[in-house]
């Protein structure tokens, strides 16, 4: 009987968070912020109604445990890729929005001054 309340409990939670997902995809400006919602409440709620439908359902499978629990891993490591994606194609951010750190920025800054520098040394001062 207690099973069954901490295991309605833990869907009805994690069903909250999964719609608040899709809230903030429909609501929030831009890619990344979309990507961050997502990302983060997809995963909590996931985790929830699995553990939820542990409880519930004693005789499940581990097929269908270990599937669950992958879409667990698979989730925050898509969203990466995405966000990691857009930000390299150049997708703008919504106004006010900075990056700390910027990795891309500084290694195309090396890159450039690289070819600059290798340019010079083959002559390409007579280009100018």
């Amino acid at each position: 009987m207690v099973y069954e309340y901490v295991a309605i409990f833990f869907l009805f939670s994690g069903f909250f968070f999964l719609v608040v997902g899709v809230i903030g995809l429909i609501r929030l400006p831009d890619v990344y912020t979309r990507m961050h919602a997502l990302g983060k409440c997809d995963t909590l709620g996931t985790g929830m109604v699995l553990i939820g439908l542990m409880l519930l359902v004693r005789d499940v499978t581990n097929i269908t445990k270990l599937i669950l629990i992958m879409a667990m891993i698979i989730n925050p490591v898509v969203t990466h890729l995405i966000a990691k994606t857009a930000y390299n194609r150049g997708t703008p951010m919504v106004e006010g929005s900075y990056v700390i750190n910027d990795y891309v920025a500084s290694q195309r800054r090396r890159r450039k001054s690289q070819v600059e520098s290798k340019l010079s040394q083959e002559g390409g001062e007579n280009l100018k």
